[in-house]
């Protein structure tokens, strides 16, 4: 703690940070010994008796003393906060990328999968004439009759040549990827991985009069990843042993007869992470296409089931087709997968279909957040108590003061420690709760006797205590709750402010 402070008062201060330090320690000490001295309270108490200039300087003088201490106990203790909140975020759900980096060398990156790639290509025999000059052209039909004679009389050469027969050949497209996630702690963090199952079921039909050759190229998803129980299948035959690796992509070829239909099967199975996509041929028409993911949650890191709230956004922008049925669905049973289709008919594509897995809370992940505020929340009810306790025309207790955000500060730290043994956060929240404030309830209560000023006082502190951490947990409601924490107070010190001037002119009437 005391490395943190001098840490940070190095930044202001240089090498004079310790000459400050030890300067602010002995005039804290200074001010505590004056407030705690009788002779000092008296001489205060007797001024005020006599009134005069010597009253308002007395008053003031002690007044300021008083503030000093008061808010270098608050300050105190917030920087301690903020100290207790590095300190835990170092050692809680701090994703690094180091660390995922390993896990992507470990699990292989995420997975870009695309689609089954056919082309036909047709060889035919051409009649090339070569001219003297080296030019080089294709003989057609009737062109003899106008070819140069003699020295400049070209020679006939025979050649093969290849070319592509363009069409659109995949006509029927099945595709099924089931994604198990699979969350793998490394350090102090979850990392998103998961285990991954797809079947690619295509039709291949040869939309051509001629007899081509058909080469057909399937892409896996990346080089740094393992495949296993990899298969191709080409009407039922195990193609397998005929592939050759061209470009990272399986490849083969195979002569199609004029409108023959070929059945593809493709399967395997892997692991990657972040999100799986599949990306279809860019504006190629789809009559008969559908493609199905089910993604199954992860049941020992506690995850009980995904819901369609969990995946925005969505890989590739396409929104499933079923997307309606899936805002009202839920779960049966714990480990139900949720099933997203695109199903495609008569359709042009320029959008890729896939999810984002959802990320794991990480490991304290509630408590960071209330540390963070903390301070703030701190801050705001020393302020609340001191104001409310001079309105109602009381003097400012220090030493209660001193109480009660000490006990707001054991409320955060407790939680911090109690959330490295106990898993539930909602059970760290409610035992830090009750240890906070029936202590501060009893020392109102018996301290203050069961008056409205003590009432009012534990009512503050249990807001800040259950009201404003749930405020910042709640994420998609912290800012309308806070605001109304804010209205609520500032309506309140109104009214006492009313309530205090009604008295003092009903007093003077």
């Amino acid at each position: 703690m005391y490395r943190h402070i001098l840490n940070l008062l190095c930044e202001f201060f240089g090498d004079r940070a310790e000459m400050v330090l030890a300067a602010g320690l002995a005039a804290l000490a200074t001010a505590v010994l004056l407030l705690l001295s009788t002779s000092w309270r008296r001489g205060v108490a007797e001024a005020q008796a006599c009134g005069g200039w010597r009253a308002v300087v007395m008053g003031l003088a002690h007044g300021l003393i008083t503030l000093l201490v008061g808010a270098t106990l608050v300050a105190g203790l917030g920087g301690a906060l903020l100290v207790q909140s590095g300190l835990f975020s170092e050692h809680h759900g701090q994703v690094t990328e180091r660390n995922a980096y390993t896990i992507r060398s470990l699990w292989g990156p995420a997975h870009e999968q695309r689609e089954l790639a056919v082309g036909h290509y047709l060889t035919e025999e051409q009649t090339v004439l070569v001219f003297p000059d080296g030019r080089e052209i294709v003989e057609e039909a009737g062109q003899a009759e106008n070819l140069p004679t003699g020295e400049q009389a070209p020679t006939r050469i025979k050649r093969k040549v290849r070319k592509q027969i363009p069409q659109n050949s995949i006509v029927r497209g099945r595709v099924t990827i089931d994604v198990q996630a699979r969350y793998v702690r490394l350090g102090s963090a979850y990392y998103t991985g998961y285990e991954d199952t797809w079947t690619f079921d295509y039709t291949v039909r040869n939309r051509s009069d001629k007899t081509t050759e058909a080469e057909f190229s399937f892409p896996l998803p990346s080089e740094q990843s393992d495949y296993r129980d990899f298969k191709i299948q080409v009407d039922g035959d195990d193609w397998r042993q005929r592939l050759v690796v061209r470009g990272g992509a399986q490849t083969w070829k195979m002569t199609m007869a004029p409108d023959q239909e070929v059945h593809v099967v493709i399967a395997y199975s892997s692991t990657g992470t972040e999100h799986v996509r599949y990306t279809m041929a860019r504006m190629a028409h789809r009559d008969d296409y559908r493609v199905t993911l089910r993604l199954f949650p992860d049941l020992n890191s506690g995850q009980r089931q995904i819901v369609w709230q969990d995946l925005r956004p969505l890989v590739g922008g396409m929104k499933p087709s079923n997307r309606e049925v899936l805002l009202g669905w839920a779960p049966q049973n714990d480990g139900d997968p949720i099933v997203l289709e695109w199903a495609l008919s008569s359709s042009l594509v320029a959008s890729d279909m896939g999810v984002v897995l959802p990320k794991m809370t990480q490991p304290g992940w509630y408590v960071a957040r209330l540390l963070h505020e903390a301070p703030l929340g701190l801050m705001l009810l020393a302020a609340g108590l001191v104001v409310t306790w001079l309105l109602l025309g009381r003097e400012t207790h220090l030493f209660s003061l001193g109480v009660l955000v000490v006990a707001y500060y054991l409320f955060y730290t407790l939680i911090a420690y109690l959330s490295d043994h106990l898993t539930s956060f909602t059970a760290c929240f409610v035992l830090s709760a009750l240890a906070t404030l029936l202590p501060a309830a009893l020392y109102l209560w018996l301290g203050w006797g069961r008056t409205f000023a003590a009432h009012q006082s534990l009512a503050l502190v249990t807001a800040f205590t259950v009201y404003y951490p749930l405020a910042i947990v709640l994420d998609d409601y912290t800012g309308l709750m806070v605001q109304i924490l804010y209205w609520g107070l500032a309506v309140y010190a109104a009214m006492l402010a009313v309530v205090l001037l009604w008295r003092r002119r009903s007093a003077a009437t």
